[in-house]
């Protein structure tokens, strides 16, 4: 009766543990799927950004790969993908603004009501580096060139370009859409 128990309790075990495993490859096939088909839609990231005092605060960042409009194998990627990065980016934004409003509240407020769009055009050189190119608009929200350069300084090293299986380096834009 104990052994017909033990047999009976050992294969109950294995059947869960592999009902257990069954579960976990399921799981992250999904999530992995879920967030390539994310990465590779659309690379857009937006919400609300919450600053103390201010309402209605939103910015959406976008990622345009292959900005130099090369016929590449792969574009340039952050590590971890595009929307990981564009989440860091909307973080980064929200202590930017939060910043900006505790030492300048009353030029913060008087600039609702106002949208723009602000550019920032960057390389991908061949190690993975970030060389920024220029900002455009980023003098209307405070996001100057040492913003932008924590901002790449702040994250993951970059995966470069390839064309014809050959490490290249490649130029990016991107887009923060800021509307207060």
């Amino acid at each position: 009766m104990i052994i017909c128990r033990l047999v009976y309790d050992c294969e109950c075990i294995t059947l869960m543990k592999k009902l257990l495993l069954l579960l976990l490859c399921i799981v992250h096939c999904v999530l992995c799927f879920d967030l390539k088909a994310q990465d590779d839609a659309e690379s857009i990231v937006s919400g609300d950004i919450e600053v103390e005092g201010l309402e209605n605060f939103w910015v959406e960042s976008r990622l345009v790969t292959n900005h130099d409009g090369l016929t590449l194998d792969k574009v340039a990627r952050p590590a971890g993908g595009n929307v990981a990065f564009l989440g860091h980016v909307q973080k980064y934004m929200s202590k930017v603004f939060n910043i900006l409003f505790d030492k300048y509240p009353n030029e913060m407020l008087a600039m609702m009501g106002t949208r723009a769009e602000v550019h920032i055009e960057f390389a991908v050189n061949k190690n993975g580096e970030i060389r920024l190119d220029s900002i455009t608009n980023g003098a209307v929200f405070g996001i100057d060139v040492v913003v932008a350069e924590r901002l790449f300084r702040t994250y993951k090293k970059w995966t470069p370009a390839r064309k014809n299986g050959e490490v290249v380096e490649s130029r990016l834009e991107l887009v923060i859409d800021v509307s207060i």
